[in-house]
């Protein structure tokens, strides 16, 4: 926050030459006209005191992704020195995690490492600063976004937090994360309570020129609170020497912080206070077949509507593109444009956005880009071995075509196929405009032996250029004992065991056989030849038939013991796939009186209810005793709706029904007891209910 020397951008020269030289679009309405590019910088006419930066900028979190900010850095200094601390488009360090303060910022997640542009964007959104800004005021503080050669200090104190004028930096509030995240912490503590502070918005506020108060003060009104909290931070404001000078220094009481701030900001992305001219971003440019496809995002604020992009390759106007796509952001502000017409060689690509209303026209970046040429490239995807089998898939395109060409495959230095790469590869297009998608080549080559291979491919030419190694894989060929897993062992109904899995021998691709054991005793051998989700886990060539399953019966009440063996055709053994222990149900009778009652004079009772023997499915009897007295012997065969519900496996149909006549009046205890189908003798009470008879 500290006043200094007045800021010189130690890149000004050069990028203000490069704006110079570039050239503007007009659009007529049957074509794209071509006219030179103004050189575009600040201009001190255009200040204004009171309205330094809108609130809609300062506080636009989103304004660049990290990805952006990266690509800034690095087109402010391209190449740093190799010793002592890195420029800041290289700086990376650990992060703390900084707890949310409500009203001004979120939590910060702390990381082992991240780059400078990282800590930028990630400090901008947790507090709902704009990355721009914190750019800007890095480098207004301390020149580090422009500095090829940085020194220590300029990073300890990066933003100025902590630095007043008339003492020396606070050293609790040194690092750069320390900077960012405390300088745009306190911006938000100003807007979240601005009454009664040296300057609020909305009021004339009387604001020192200089350090030196014999230099007087000027009445500023101050329109909003971002500008507010620019000069909270840095409290001076620029005399007219200043301001004569905009890019060097005024006079013993100028001032410079605040003026710098706005004229960088204005310089690196337009006006700060409404976007009178566009924003975006180059985002990436790739090389293809004789073109370039090149995408980004421009918007100007002045307008809701796309805005247009004009494509620059080597000076000469290539196209005129809407940004009305969706972007990472998404918003629809985002262009994609293939500038085909390229010769072969290295190219510098320009994005200008094209201004609508005040302002002028923006450059948003310049790439350079390769456009191929020569021998051909490509890539082995993907290896795989299966048994005798060895399988590969890729791509491979020639530069000097877009037809396809082929690749010959080497298996130990051994020619084993020629193959045409004419295959479908989604998305080949967009990463190489102009070629196609049509440059896919997969083969299964057969007849391989046991061991480890070595293959290779080999892109074959067609025009200038030679044929072009495309990569080599190592692969085994798979050998050895049955791979599987037992993942159903469960009892779905009385005396059966259900068992399910997956099982496959790297020996061979055929199904092999899975015995299954209860107890110690074999109860089954299946085939692993079905369909089977969990077979996903099959290496490619085995194909996915290699689930198996099976229900076997007869077995007694109680617990088993399930086992499950691959048993294996090839080198190797059979292998126990799992264990699981499947618990039978057993025991006596288990049932309810569901209810008891008198339905009407004459000595009448009903009763009804659900019995069932965990033994078996089979209906069971239920006897019905009043008073002590045997009355009914009935079938418990009727449906219960829901019964299996409760108990899986056992069905609906255990429920029972008694109608009894004969009963003498008054009050009389009527009971039930389940009858146990295996033990005759084990017999269980169902209940009892006291019902009067009228």
């Amino acid at each position: 926050m500290r006043q200094a020397v007045p800021y010189v951008g130690r890149m000004r020269a050069r990028w203000r030459a490069v704006l110079a030289t570039a050239a503007a679009f007009a659009v007529a309405c049957a074509a794209v006209v071509l006219a030179p590019v103004p050189a575009l910088a600040a201009n001190a006419s255009d200040f204004n005191a009171g309205y330094l930066v809108s609130d809609a900028t300062f506080y636009d979190a989103d304004a660049m992704d990290s990805g952006a900010v990266q690509r800034f850095l690095e087109a402010r200094v391209p190449v740093c020195r190799t010793t002592g601390p890195p420029c800041l488009k290289d700086y990376s360090t650990s992060t703390p995690t900084r707890a949310a303060e409500a009203g001004r910022c979120d939590r910060y997640e702390g990381r082992s490492s991240e780059t400078a542009a990282q800590i930028i964007v990630r400090v901008g959104r947790a507090c709902g600063i704009n990355p721009r800004a914190l750019l800007v005021l890095i480098e207004k503080e301390q020149s580090l976004v422009s500095d090829a050669t940085p020194s220590s200090r300029q990073y300890r104190s990066a933003t100025g937090y902590g630095c007043p004028d008339t003492a020396d930096c606070d050293a609790n509030f040194y690092g750069f994360f320390n900077q960012v995240y405390t300088a745009a912490l306190q911006f938000k503590r100003y807007a979240a309570a601005p009454d009664g502070r040296a300057y609020v918005a909305g009021r004339n506020n009387q604001i020192l020129y200089h350090p030196n108060s014999a230099c007087g003060t000027k009445t500023v009104y101050i329109r909003n609170q971002a500008t507010a909290g620019l000069y909270l931070y840095t409290p001076y404001t620029p005399n007219q020497a200043a301001l004569a000078n905009l890019y060097g220094a005024g006079d013993s009481c100028s001032s410079y912080g605040n003026r710098n701030f706005w004229r960088i900001f204005t310089d690196w992305f337009g006006s700060p206070t409404g976007g009178d001219s566009p924003t975006g971003d180059l985002t990436r440019v790739r090389g293809g077949y004789q073109a370039a496809r090149v995408t980004g995002w421009a918007t100007d604020a002045n307008t809701t509507d796309p805005i247009r992009v004009h494509i620059y390759v080597d000076g000469v106007g290539k196209a005129s593109v809407l940004a009305d796509e969706p972007e990472s952001s998404g918003r629809d502000r985002g262009f994609d444009v293939v500038v085909d017409g390229l010769t072969p060689g290295s190219h510098r690509v320009c994005a200008y956005g094209i201004d609508v209303g005040p302002g002028s026209n923006r450059l948003l970046g310049c790439e350079l880009v390769t456009v191929p040429s020569g021998s051909p490239f490509g890539v082995i995807d993907s290896a795989w071995s299966a048994p005798g089998e060895i399988g590969l898939r890729g791509w491979a395109i020639d530069p000097d075509t877009t037809d396809p060409i082929r690749v010959h495959v080497y298996v130990d230095g051994v020619g084993r196929a020629s193959i045409a790469a004419d295959g479908v590869k989604e998305g080949l297009d967009r990463a190489k405009p102009g070629f196609g998608d049509e440059h896919a080549y997969e083969r299964v080559i057969t007849g391989v032996g046991p061991g480890t291979h070595r293959v290779c491919a080999y892109a074959i030419n067609v025009e200038g250029g030679g044929n072009r190694s495309i990569g080599c894989r190592t692969v085994a060929m798979p050998s050895g004992s049955p791979v599987g897993a037992l993942d159903i062992a469960a009892s779905p109904d009385i005396g059966e065991i259900e068992v399910g899995g997956w099982a496959y021998d790297p020996d061979t691709t055929d199904p092999i056989r899975v015995h299954v054991y209860v107890d110690g005793r074999g109860a089954a051998s299946i085939a692993a030849d079905e369909p089977n989700p969990s077979t996903a886990s099959v290496p490619p060539g085995y194909g996915d038939a290699h689930g198996f399953s099976r229900v076997v019966s007869g077995f007694s009440p109680g617990s088993h013991r399930v086992c499950a063996y691959g048993i294996d055709v090839g080198a190797g053994s059979n292998v126990l796939l799992g264990c699981a222990t499947v618990e039978m149900p057993s025991g006596s009778p288990i049932g309810l009186i569901d209810e008891a009652w008198a339905p009407g004079g004459g000595g009448e009772l009903s009763i009804r209810g659900w019995a069932f023997d965990p033994d078996t499915i089979d209906p069971i009897r239920v006897h019905v005793y009043v008073d002590g007295i045997g009355k009914a012997s009935v079938e418990a065969g009727l449906e219960k709706t829901g019964l299996s519900n409760s108990f899986p496996g056992i069905g609906d149909f255990h429920g029972y029904r008694a109608e009894l006549t004969g009963i003498e009046p008054g009050e009389r205890r009527i009971c039930a007891y389940g009858i146990d189908l295996v033990d005759p003798g084990s017999t269980r009470s169902l209940g009892c209910r006291t019902v009067t008879v009228p």
